[in-house]
């Protein structure tokens, strides 16, 4: 739907070519008809669309389940979630906002909330970026390491609701983005489980294969960790075998089950200089066998660091200045004057507003995104991007913002 074409008169016809082109392939269980078109923010025009895209798909193909994905900040109780059969939400606990432990409060509050809807998450997912390593890993820090580590954690989630009808991980593979930088890479989404290149299998791809497929293997995670300053580090293997063993340096073998996939070996010694870590487990009468090696070092090997202007999807918007000494006093925020709960779009419907966030956020108008980003409010962008938005940077601009009524546009 353009601007000036409010009816969405080429999306029906879209939607109706679509259904009739691949009515009969046999794959195909659900006719999907919009994917975040809330991200421009809200728009009766486009709710009405939605319905009738709904109604639409429903008579071109009755014998199918219609479905949707809705960006992120959707409301959970928003009219959007009853519209289609079945509905995805696309999340990124974890990377953009929150933890990743956070989808388990989110899940059950909004199946508390909605019973009868039936629930996916449709994109999920956290940057993983090869030649970043950590023996701690966290949010942001783009590591193969905290990549891997999110996988689990929202795995686990995701296993113990049945109510979910399908999870959908964001991505297969690390796809060009042009408009990105993050992590020190430009133009790429670094999501994928797999390289963009399709050669190298990211440490989270074995996660996944030990659930779901049936051959038999073993994986020593963290192998392009090489260099290690620690004395004793933990050894993490996913495998779908009841039972692997570890010998480091030909030495005594270490013999570990688990249920989840996931083998621990924790504190093993490493040794000054390379260190050879083998693990064993046993399909039948075949033997597996996994190999990595550990340098035993005295510095930290630099590379393994993300730089420090990693940028972000939402980050390397903006141009923010540094603030000073801020002395924040308790503000009184009423819903007649601008805040930063108001959207990017209606702050610069106001010149004076408009004013007030280019100061501090810079031309985000020349911004290739600033369509979407209309549609953003500044408190939603500050939850996607927390290392950018300080507190003293949302208390200044609601300090400045609030003092401009509404009613003076």
């Amino acid at each position: 739907m353009s601007k000036t074409e409010l009816e969405g008169i080429n999306a029906k016809q879209q939607m109706v070519e679509l259904i009739r082109q691949n009515f009969n392939h046999p794959s195909i269980l659900f006719w999907g008809i919009q994917n975040e078109i809330q991200i421009s923010g809200e728009r009766p025009e486009l709710r009405k669309l939605v319905n009738e895209l709904n109604e639409l798909t429903k008579k071109e193909d009755p014998t199918r389940l219609t479905t949707m994905a809705n960006v992120m900040f959707v409301e959970d109780e928003d009219d959007y979630n009853y519209v289609t059969d079945t509905i995805g939400y696309n999340k990124y606990f974890g990377w953009y906002n929150g933890e990743a432990g956070d989808f388990a409060g989110w899940l059950d509050g909004f199946h508390k909330k909605n019973p009868t809807v039936k629930l996916a998450i449709s994109e999920y997912g956290a940057e993983g970026i090869l030649q970043y390593h950590s023996s701690e890993p966290k949010i942001k820090d783009y590591s193969e390491e905290y990549h891997a580590l999110y996988h689990e954690t929202v795995w686990k989630i995701f296993e113990k609701r049945p109510f979910l009808w399908a999870t959908y991980a964001w991505n297969m593979f690390d796809f060009g983005a042009n408009i990105r930088d993050e992590g020190g890479v430009q133009g790429r989404n670094n999501k994928g489980l797999i390289t963009y290149d399709r050669k190298i299998k990211k440490d989270a791809f074995y996660l996944y294969k030990a659930h779901w497929s049936d051959e038999k293997f073993v994986h020593i995670t963290g192998k392009r960790f090489v260099d290690r300053t620690d004395d004793t580090i933990d050894i993490k293997v996913y495998s779908n075998c009841n039972e692997v063993n570890l010998s480091v340096n030909g030495g005594e073998t270490t013999t570990l089950t688990s249920e989840d996939k996931i083998f621990v070996f924790e504190n093993i010694s490493l040794k000054e200089g390379i260190n050879e870590v083998k693990v064993f487990a046993k399909d039948g009468n075949t033997s597996l066998q996994d190999v990595a090696m550990f340098n035993k070092v005295d510095n930290p090997n630099e590379s393994y660091f993300t730089p420090e202007e990693e940028g972000g999807f939402v980050a390397n918007w903006f141009d923010m200045p540094e603030l000073g000494d801020v002395e924040m006093e308790e503000l009184v925020i009423t819903d007649d004057v601008y805040s930063t709960r108001c959207t990017v779009g209606e702050l610069f419907k106001n010149e004076e507003t408009k004013a007030i966030v280019t100061t501090y956020l810079g031309n985000v108008e020349e911004h290739p995104m600033f369509d979407m980003m209309q549609g953003f409010t500044i408190d939603a962008m500050s939850q996607i991007a927390s290392d950018q938005f300080s507190e003293k940077m949302l208390y200044t601009l609601n300090k400045k913002l609030s003092q401009i009524k509404k009613s003076e546009q």
